[in-house]
């Protein structure tokens, strides 16, 4: 039995030497799930520019705090949270997983699920800044699941 459990601990940390600790996939993970406790808080982290710097960048935030001191009945005001795409959540949209990434010449598409069914999920544009993975912008974005692959 020893000798199992020497083995597992010797090969489980090189199954993992790939995946970035703080690449885009986590810090997109990092992100959502801090945006998802802060509103299960009843808090409104789209008013929490410094809970959101850590996650967010500087021009978004920027782009958010002129939105949010906008007069909402002039001009167009936003139908839904511009980070979860959604006007109303579950409870179970605490579960958060990150489906899919891509690559595009502006940015790390980061698919992220909400739920534990994975009923809605968003893409956040991920970039660097000052060497630091954040959101630039975030996409809703419909699944349409190939029932013949279950």
């Amino acid at each position: 039995m020893k000798p199992l459990i020497i083995f597992g601990v010797l090969i489980c940390p090189t199954a993992f030497a790939g995946v970035p600790s703080d690449g885009p996939e986590v810090a997109a993970l990092k992100f959502n799930h801090w945006y998802m406790s802060q509103l299960a808080q009843d808090k409104n982290p789209l008013a929490d520019y410094e809970g959101l710097r850590p996650y967010v960048t500087s021009n978004t935030i920027t782009a958010l705090k002129k939105s949010n001191s906008a007069d909402p009945n002039i001009g167009d005001a936003p139908d839904a949270d511009m980070f979860i795409k959604a006007q109303e959540w579950d409870d179970d949209w605490q579960q958060i997983e990150i489906v899919s990434s891509d690559y595009d010449p502006v940015c790390m598409q980061i698919y992220v699920s909400f739920g534990v069914k994975q009923k809605h999920t968003v893409i956040d544009c991920m970039v660097q800044e000052d060497g630091v993975w954040k959101v630039q912008s975030v996409a809703g974005q419909a699944i349409l699941r190939n029932v013949s692959l279950k």
